[in-house]
């Protein structure tokens, strides 16, 4: 099946800590991590430090690692979709701020600017509250930056 967008999602960890964000003017929108659309001839690395960028603001000092690949399926105004997502990894050394607001500029679908409200949450907690399905490779963290099982 072919899909219809390839995307990546950062699991971006310091200190135990995974980097997510909420929109503060869409309340609605769950609690996600930093990742977006793979470009045309963007390998999945090369889009997953590039919306690093421009979802956070940060400038990664490692490359991302790839971690887990699988299609991810939801309906959209009564229509069957299906991202092809790669998770990966970006072990960060701070130190951050516990939390900041940032804009993404460029929106994939050239919506206005959208505010995003980032921090960090325990890395045991993520499985529960992240949302669509942005959780689904925690499990391929390496050791000492996973979920315990």
């Amino acid at each position: 099946m072919m899909a219809d967008a390839v995307k990546v999602l950062i699991y971006a960890v310091w200190d135990g800590r995974l980097l997510v964000f909420d929109e503060p003017d869409f309340p609605e929108v769950p609690l996600q991590v930093p990742g977006g659309t793979v470009e045309a001839g963007e390998d999945p690395a090369q889009a997953a430090a590039r919306e690093f960028f421009e979802e956070t603001g940060l400038e990664p000092a490692s490359h991302p690692q790839p971690l887990f690949s699988h299609d991810y399926r939801f309906v959209r105004d009564g229509r069957p979709i299906t991202h092809r997502r790669h998770y990966l990894h970006l072990p960060l050394s701070g130190p951050f701020a516990e939390s900041w607001l940032h804009w993404e500029e460029t929106p994939f679908d050239g919506s206005p600017p959208i505010r995003f409200r980032l921090h960090w949450i325990a890395l045991s907690e993520a499985p529960r509250r992240l949302g669509l399905g942005m959780g689904d490779a925690l499990f391929a963290l390496p050791p000492g930056h996973g979920i315990a099982s």
